[in-house]
This record gives structure tokens, C-alpha cells and sequence, in this order.
């Protein structure tokens, strides 16, 4: 899925125009967003949800956004984080995957 960033072509050759919010964001603009919402986030084990959460919502952004900064971001969606995630597993947990 690639979201916001659906061009109005796209979404009315998908049948989806009007599923999805009105205004167009590219993929670059979408990372930055998401970005920003990321550095807001005071911890690693909400960094780490911040990311698993976009990750349930656009896998596709999900996968931009952690190879723009691999060495960044794998200690939060992989050891040391997850584990902790592991331990916090009731107050982490949104849906199952």
C-alpha cells in the first residue's frame, strides 16, 4: 500500500478515489513525517511501537523509512529494543501480525 502517496490516476484506475484522504503526499514527504513523529518519542520502547505501528498501517513506507538510516534504526526494531518489547509484551501489543 502506498497510502497518501496514490496519485489521483491511481486511485481512480483502483476504484479507490474517496477511500482515502484528499490531499497527495509523496513517499519523500510521507518519511519525513514520520520522522519527525519518531524523534518526538522520549524512549526506544516508543520509538520502537512508532515504528511497528507504521509498519502495520504501510509496510512499504515502513521498509523507506528503515533503510534511509539501517544503522539508526535496527537497534530499535531489532536487539536491544525488541527485547524489551518482549518484557513489555502487554503494553506493546496493538494487533496480532
Amino acid at each position: 500500500s502506498q497510502g497518501m502517496a496514490f496519485t489521483l490516476e491511481e486511485r481512480l484506475q483502483l476504484g479507490i478515489h474517496g477511500l482515502l484522504p484528499p490531499c497527495f503526499l509523496t513517499q519523500d514527504v510521507q518519511v519525513l513525517r514520520v520522522m519527525k513523529n519518531y524523534e518526538n518519542k522520549s524512549n526506544d520502547l516508543d520509538k520502537y511501537i512508532v515504528l511497528m505501528t507504521l509498519q502495520d498501517r504501510n509496510e512499504k513506507l515502513f521498509y523507506r523509512v528503515l533503510t534511509s538510516d539501517i544503522e539508526r534504526f535496527m537497534p530499535i526494531v531489532y536487539t536491544p529494543t525488541v527485547g524489551l518489547a518482549c518484557q513489555k509484551y502487554g503494553f506493546v501489543f496493538r494487533r496480532p501480525r
